[in-house]
């Protein structure tokens, strides 16, 4: 499969993921139903989360030796810990852009594209081409 059509794949599912997320704006049908009272103020907390551009890394589970070469259908057989610990190992050494979005985001990209992909590497399913 050629760059081209994997970074074509790989746009398409992370607007494909993007467009899953729509706030719509308006207000709350009011209903006849008699109820308790109405605050006359309310207070409204918000928490926002800030991204950073490293990786985050919450496996405890050492990579394996070949975590940088690892074939999809490899890294599809292994348990979340053990997935997540090549794409920190992998996101460690290379620049990709699910980095920046965290390691469970990675690891869950990589998972699922790899199940399209089997006889690629998870390197070049993470950053678009093959490791040195």
């Amino acid at each position: 499969m050629g760059i081209p059509l994997r970074l074509a794949a790989t746009v398409l599912m992370c607007v494909g993921l993007s467009a899953c997320v729509r706030t719509i704006e308006g207000s709350v049908a009011m209903t006849t139903e008699p109820g308790g009272q109405t605050p006359t103020s309310t207070t409204s907390t918000s928490t926002s989360r800030t991204r950073t551009s490293s990786p985050q890394t919450t496996s405890e589970v050492p990579a394996p030796p070949n975590a940088m070469t690892m074939k999809c259908d490899e890294f599809t057989q292994l348990d979340q810990a053990e997935r997540l610990a090549v794409v920190n190992e992998i996101l460690s050494q290379e620049n990709s852009v699910f980095g920046q979005l965290g390691d469970e985001f990675a690891e869950s990209m990589a998972n699922t594209m790899c199940q399209f992909m089997p006889d690629e590497t998870v390197h070049e399913v993470l950053t678009g081409f093959t490791p040195p």
